[in-house]
């Protein structure tokens, strides 16, 4: 996710990063399911029926951060206030000030774009017979070995690749 970011602010684009408590939910679903709530329980507290949603103690922080009170009926609560919360449980802003840069680092990223390889070998679309392996083309992952790992199966990938077409070349 840095990376995106990162990029984004060096080509001096607006750049926002938001969190989603309730993944496959955005804001109209959750108001809809709020609604619903309030429907099959009339008298429920809001930061009850938010307890069947995410943990009591992010709700606690929504609501407050949010100024609406945890113990209001969750049918009386007012429509620009679900709104609001429904918005914020899916879409909660993450500020972020400023990136270290790549000289700190963990995983950098780059390279030759995968459109411009044949997935099956490695072997560039550009320049037939060179293939490419490892941090040469653009794939980054999670810190704990994806990069070691990407390395080992991309080269395996490359070394069955030409030991095919080098086997199907020397055959009458």
């Amino acid at each position: 996710m840095s990376r995106h970011w990162h990029r984004a602010k060096l080509e001096k684009k607006e750049v926002t990063l938001t969190a989603n408590f309730l993944p496959g939910e955005n804001a109209h679903t959750l108001e809809e399911k709020l609604l619903e709530i309030a429907k099959d329980a009339p008298t429920i507290q809001l930061n009850n029926a938010l307890a069947r949603l995410v943990p009591t103690r992010l709700a606690d922080a929504i609501l407050t951060t949010l100024e609406i009170e945890p113990t209001t009926v969750l049918a009386h609560l007012r429509k620009e206030n679900r709104r609001k919360l429904a918005a914020s449980l899916t879409a909660w802003p993450l500020p972020v000030k400023d990136g270290r840069g790549y000289t700190y680092a963990e995983v950098t990223a780059g390279g030759v774009p995968l459109s411009e390889v044949d997935p099956k070998s490695l072997e560039s679309r550009k320049c037939p017979n060179l293939y490419l392996t490892g941090e040469i083309l653009d794939v980054d992952g999670r810190i704990g070995g994806f990069n070691f790992q990407w390395a080992w199966s991309s080269a395996h990938v490359v070394a069955t690749a030409i030991a095919r077409s080098t086997k199907t070349e020397s055959q009458p």
